[in-house]
């Protein structure tokens, strides 16, 4: 959730920085990046989630789109959640079982400057308990009344879907009055906004690593600029993607000479360089083939995206600053409170803990007693969130990230990412070696449970083994 105050920032500098009437959505999946909740992880999530809605409203939300992931601490718990935001939460297919009437608002009308906007919200398909009574409608019972109801009254339709990106697809080629779909969910990696028939569907990544910004010139034609023009548009944003990544790579360094020690790296300039190429030769291709009579025909609309990345520097938002160490200190004091009831771990765990290596791996243990990951708890402690269960299962050993609570009461010895997170549990191993071999080399699917974004966006699994090595 720290990142949230760089994004508050940004969102405040693009709005500064371009002057013109800004519109915040979202399309949603933004309170709980867990699948399912646990009884002990429940209240620090339903805490978290608070917090998350008190910093959208300081950036200045507009509206956001009920997710099927939004809804994973339960109906209630997110209806309750609501209550508390300025922006509004959208569902039109997010119905009472009883009578088919929305549980949040269906849509709304938005003004800036002389255009009436119009927001619709879909939400994804979920499992919903019986007992809360609700049920996700498909899109096509309630989407097409609803757009036809306001495109008469609207100068700009926009879908905010948690839909699959199959069933977005078919909307766009079904219902040409609606401009714009922003999908949540669709994949890990931004892709350009694309056009599908008379509809641009737009997305961004997940976590908040990137936030799409899209520049909207809109006329009263309600029509995007015909197709190839439209390509030549997109082609140029990748363009000035690719070309930003590759600033990155060249900021006071030659890359040919500064990555010939990171083979993985140099490759991945090497593909950007390839890119770039290519962009430019199709842009040239496609400029050619429209002409200045095409480019400039009629009264079309047209917008222009670029997706800006959350860089560490960025400076911070001091009010949502405020909310993060506020939450800080409401979960340190859960943490208190669950670790005087936790139960210390089972005399017969699998796990020893590092006291229980070294007698057989001197060397081993001397070299990781170097490393970060033997320091990964002291990090939790300088920061005081030794007691946060979100946290810890990443900074100790042999707790599951959905049993952080566990952490609460462990021994020293598996304070600290300790030798049996890498190779697997080691008490059987103590009893009989050859029946139980450890495991050697950690996969990277073992590494990126706790390497990955937002804590650790740019992990390389080649290089970070180099580093832990012993």
């Amino acid at each position: 959730m720290g990142g949230l105050s760089k994004k508050g920032f940004q969102f405040n500098e693009i709005a500064r920085q371009s002057g013109a009437p800004r519109l915040t959505l979202d399309a949603g999946a933004l309170l709980f990046k867990r699948s399912t909740l646990t009884v002990n992880q429940e209240e620090q999530e339903k805490r978290t989630a608070a917090a998350l809605v008190a910093a959208y409203n300081q950036i200045g939300y507009d509206a956001v789109c009920v997710a099927s992931q939004d809804l994973i601490a339960g109906l209630p718990t997110l209806r309750d959640l609501t209550k508390q935001a300025k922006f509004a939460w959208l569902s039109a297919n997010l119905v009472n079982q009883a009578d088919n009437k929305p549980l949040f608002t269906a849509k709304i009308t938005l003004k800036r400057g002389n255009i009436k906007v119009g927001v619709i919200g879909l939400t994804g398909p979920a499992v919903l308990p019986v007992a809360e009574g609700a049920v996700i409608l498909p899109w096509n019972q309630v989407l097409p009344g609803l757009v036809k109801t306001m495109a008469k009254g609207h100068d700009l339709l926009i879908l905010l879907s948690n839909l699959p990106p199959a069933d977005n697809q078919r909307i766009a080629e079904a219902y040409p009055d609606l401009a714009l779909i922003v999908q949540s969910g669709a994949s890990d990696n931004r892709i350009s906004p694309e056009p599908i028939a008379h509809t641009v569907i737009a997305n961004t990544a997940p976590q908040g690593k990137y936030i799409g910004v899209m520049e909207i010139s809109w006329q009263p034609s309600k029509q995007w600029a015909e197709p190839k023009v439209a390509a030549l548009e997109k082609k140029k944003v990748d363009l000035e993607q690719v070309r930003r990544e590759l600033s990155r790579y060249q900021q006071d360094k030659d890359p040919e000479t500064a990555l010939q020690a990171q083979p993985q790296q140099l490759q991945a300039y090497h593909a950007f360089l390839g890119q770039e190429q290519n962009l430019r030769t199709e842009i040239d291709q496609l400029s050619q083939t429209i002409g200045p009579k095409t480019a400039l025909r009629g009264e079309a609309s047209t917008y222009r995206n670029r997706f800006v990345a959350m860089e560490k520097d960025l400076p911070d938002q001091p009010e949502i600053v405020a909310l993060v160490a506020e939450l800080g200190e409401d979960l340190k004091a859960l943490g208190q409170h669950q670790a005087q009831a936790a139960s210390p771990p089972p005399a017969n765990s699998p796990y020893l803990g590092y006291l229980g290596c070294a007698p057989c791996h001197p060397s081993q243990m001397t070299s990781w007693q170097q490393s970060r990951h033997a320091k990964a708890y002291a990090t939790l402690e300088r920061e005081k969130q030794q007691l946060n269960p979100a946290c810890l299962p990443c900074h100790v050993t042999g707790v599951a990230s959905a049993q952080g609570n566990e952490a609460l009461s462990l021994p020293a010895d598996r304070r600290g990412v300790g030798c049996e997170v890498c190779h697997g549990p080691g008490r059987a191993h103590q009893g009989n070696p050859k029946a139980n071999p450890m495991i050697g080399k950690p996969t990277v699917d073992r590494c990126r449970g706790c390497h990955q974004a937002p804590h650790d966006p740019d992990f390389l699994y080649e290089e970070a083994l180099k580093k832990v090595g012993h």
